[in-house]
């Protein structure tokens, strides 16, 4: 794998900042560290499946109603949602998969997320925040499908 055009897919669990110039990835059965932010992951993963990030974001904004910490639709047939973890200009943002979150839990203030595939990561978030942000990329996913659904009836 060529480690400077990694785009996100369906086996992506995280995609976790390590400072300004580093992030990490965790795949199901892999981690990488890539020499970009996440932010940039993302970027790059969203015009990768044909579309800016900016336009995923500003479909979300419409499905959803809201504009602060927005889950985005990386690639829709595949239902790839991602949700942030910190504002977008929070330059410490990381972003999770929604369809590989198996379960979290509280630990000392903060987020244990354990994956699909086993792995684990804790995030410094409250376990209340990650839920928010879970259910809104939920919530997404399920607005989403509605609107796939009429479409095609």
């Amino acid at each position: 794998m060529d480690i400077d055009s990694y785009e996100i897919n369906k086996n992506t669990c995280a995609v976790l900042n390590v400072n300004d110039e580093v992030s990490k990835v965790i795949e199901n059965n892999q981690e990488y560290f890539l020499p970009k932010t996440s932010f940039e992951v993302m970027e790059d993963s969203c015009s990768f499946y044909g579309s800016s990030y900016d336009g995923r974001l500003k479909g979300t904004k419409m499905i959803l109603g809201s504009n602060y910490k927005l889950p985005i639709i990386v690639e829709e047939t595949n239902s790839i949602i991602f949700f942030p973890t910190n504002g977008l200009a929070n330059n410490k943002c990381s972003w999770i998969s929604l369809n590989n979150v198996s379960k979290y839990e509280p630990q000392g203030g903060y987020t244990k997320v354990t994956f699909e595939g086993g792995k684990s990561v804790v995030l410094r978030m409250s376990c209340s925040s990650f839920e928010m942000q879970l259910l809104r990329a939920t919530r997404l996913q399920q607005l989403f499908s509605k609107r796939i659904e009429k479409k095609t009836m």
